[in-house]
């Protein structure tokens, strides 16, 4: 295996879109192949990095000329495409959610360890220096016993362009963004939750996924935790932390209302579908729009680093002698003298620092903190909620583990 690891990524969509930019910005990553059902992208793949393109995962993660696979596919194929890369002896990295089910997780990590492979969950705001650095302030104990954590967040998910099925297949904002909030939570937590209590549901029923959920976590430690997530684009969350996202960028405040007002326009008749459509192809790779407008506030950057410290929602955290919360720029520690900032160098965006976990995971043998059972034990929490939900009872967990220290 070569110094530059050779990559091959599975679904040029939105995620590629997304991804790709600042993935080729990267000297030790090299974008070897591209696997897409659709040739307009794998064109555009062929022509920007000289890959290899195919129609078919299951033939690309066949080829000797890639050593890992990044996995961006449609949620319900994220287990069938990792555990053929695995079973190809290809490392694999895996957008959120892991996979739909906990059997279907256990499957993935079962591949990765018969084949002596890696296998990581990706895409987590856990990476983000402001949460690392939280993260590494309640292990140090340095504001005392971590007592409590809260974290909300109000934005447009719900009316992002994405088809119905999308939104069924990932349970609405549950199984798409739960990931995130949860990620942050367990790593500053521990890991290690006890149970979950929560309520979802179906706001508009024009969209055929939970649009809300409000979750209580306990941890085995006896630290709490409360998670609140709307995906309605009525209020953003971005108005009490300074307009800026979940990538870094400052968001255009009209994006909820004009979210909205798309989808009033589009209407419930028999157009909509192509309409959204439409406007999602806008989104995935090799779009005019991809470098902006319609990505605004969603962290593409092409290789460039945003102006802020990413914001996932609003986070707080509660220790005996004090309490934290990201400033525009680091955090904010409060305690007995007040206010003081703790400012935080821009450095590497938040997936850089993924990738570089994985490159050194795979070519010098590190260990993986994000790796397969670290996304199982998210990926169980959030179907926790959604269980949870349906039978209006505590739900207790089996698949934890710690967070790495």
């Amino acid at each position: 295996m070569s110094q530059v690891l050779r990559l091959g990524f599975a679904g040029l969509g939105m995620a590629g879109g997304r991804l790709l930019p600042d993935i080729a910005a990267l000297p030790y990553i090299r974008l070897a192949a591209g696997a897409d059902l659709r040739q307009p992208p794998l064109h555009r793949f062929k022509r920007d990095f000289n890959g290899a393109v195919y129609t078919s995962v299951e033939e690309m993660v066949r080829s000797p000329d890639i050593d890992a696979v990044y996995v961006a596919t449609p949620h319900e194929f994220h287990s069938q495409h990792a555990i053929a890369a695995l079973e190809n002896r290809k490392h694999v990295i895996v957008e959120k959610p892991m996979a739909l089910s906990i059997d279907e997780a256990e499957k993935m990590n079962r591949a990765a360890e018969q084949n002596g492979v890696k296998l990581m969950a990706g895409h987590t705001h856990s990476f983000d220096p402001p949460v690392k650095k939280i993260s590494e302030m309640v292990v140090r104990e340095e504001l005392g016993r971590l007592l409590m954590i809260g974290t909300s967040y109000y934005k447009d998910h719900i009316y992002r362009p994405f088809s119905d099925h999308d939104i069924r297949m990932s349970r609405g904002v549950v199984l798409n963004q739960g990931p995130h909030q949860v990620d942050i939570v367990r790593l500053i937590g521990g890991g290690m939750v006890r149970s979950v209590r929560a309520m979802s549901g179906i706001g508009d029923h024009h969209r055929p996924g939970e649009g809300h959920y409000v979750c209580y976590l306990e941890f085995e430690s006896g630290v709490v935790a409360s998670l609140v997530y709307s995906g309605y684009a009525f209020f953003d969350t971005g108005e009490l932390v300074w307009g800026i996202g979940e990538g870094g960028d400052i968001k255009d405040p009209q994006r909820p209302p004009k979210a909205r007002k798309f989808f009033r326009e589009i209407g419930h008749g028999p157009d909509k579908a192509q309409l959204l459509e439409e406007r999602l192809e806008q989104w995935r790779y090799g779009a005019p729009t991809q470098s902006g407008g319609a990505l605004d506030g969603l962290g593409v950057h092409g290789g460039n680093a945003a102006p802020h410290q990413p914001f996932f929602g609003l986070t707080i955290v509660t220790c005996e002698r004090g309490e934290i919360r990201q400033s525009r720029d680091g955090i904010y520690v409060y305690d007995d003298q007040g206010r003081h900032e703790v400012a935080l160098e821009k450095g590497a965006n938040s997936r850089a620092m993924e990738m570089n976990e994985f490159y050194q995971a795979v070519m010098n043998d590190r260990p993986l903190f994000h790796d397969g059972r670290w996304g199982e034990a998210t990926l169980e929490v959030c179907l926790a909620i959604l269980e949870s939900a349906a039978r209006r009872e505590e739900v207790f967990l089996s698949h934890q583990v710690p967070s790495p220290q």
